[in-house]
């Protein structure tokens, strides 16, 4: 009897969790559901915002088109940033956290009117919420080990440290550099100070185009699915690079760097 009340008081709750409607519609709360595609409608010049739920962590981002789009995380990794780099760019993006995956279209042009400045989610209540309840009452199974927590949190954990590149020459506003920058010939690591917004991280293509790479948030590092001999860091008018005075190397497809292009393929077979 407990188990259905609980179910059914989780479920009446979830009745009344629709998102309150914003009277200016640039602000927009939408209930969550994996099964729609979201659009975001921008605009050359207006930077947009995502905001998941608080206590939800952002683990990969992958993009369409990374010319005409800037993409970046807070340092929190609930909110994304998401800024048209052109006047006229459509393409998709895919964002999964710790809890669910988001699919959203990426659309800019000069006519929208209302370009988008706020997206929030609003979550209705889970049924695995009442399956834990029943498993609260079941002695856990034995907890991970010391050594498989590393594992699963710290990046030297798989990586063997003779195969780590610490040869990067950073440049510019000191404000934008990591604390930290390695690579392991598939993937680049970086940290930021735990109280440091983060800048764009952009790369160069062959015509000299910069745009954003594909990432995954791991703890407090960013896991970048290559390995460029350079990246630009920007904030607003500030500018700074990192540049790989590593040896070249032949990808080895480190399991970070598979973790990461993982949600990248997804993203460009849609």
């Amino acid at each position: 009897m407990t188990r259905a009340l609980l179910a059914a008081a989780l479920f009446a709750g979830a009745a009344f969790t629709a998102p309150a409607q914003a009277s200016d519609p640039r602000l927009v709360d939408r209930l969550y559901d994996p099964d729609q595609i979201v659009s975001i409608q921008g605009k050359a010049g207006v930077q947009a915002t995502i905001m998941f739920g608080e206590d939800e962590r952002i683990e990969n981002v992958a993009i369409g088109d990374s010319q005409k789009w800037q993409v970046t995380p807070n340092k929190r990794a609930n909110l994304l940033f998401v800024k048209p780099l052109a006047e006229r760019a459509a393409t998709n993006m895919t964002v999964v956290t710790d809890r669910h995956t988001y699919l959203f279209d990426l659309v800019a042009s000069p006519a929208n009117k209302n370009p988008l400045y706020v997206l929030s989610f609003s979550y209705p209540v889970e049924l695995e919420q009442v399956q834990q309840a029943d498993a609260a009452a079941t002695p856990p199974a034995e907890s991970a080990n010391a050594i498989e927590l590393a594992a699963a949190n710290d990046p030297y954990a798989v990586v063997d440290p003779a195969e780590l590149n610490f040869a990067w020459k950073t440049e510019g506003d000191s404000k934008l550099l990591p604390t930290r920058i390695y690579d392991d010939g598939d993937a680049t690591f970086l940290t930021w100070p735990a109280d440091a917004p983060l800048p764009a991280i952009l790369v160069k293509d062959h015509a000299g185009t910069e745009g954003p790479v594909n990432f995954a948030v791991r703890g407090e590092v960013i896991v970048v699915d290559r390995v460029p001999r350079e990246f630009i860091l920007r904030s607003g008018g500030d500018v700074a690079t990192l540049v790989n005075e590593g040896p070249v190397r032949e990808p080895a497809k480190s399991p970070q760097s598979a973790l990461a292009q993982t949600v990248s393929r997804k993203a460009e077979v849609k």
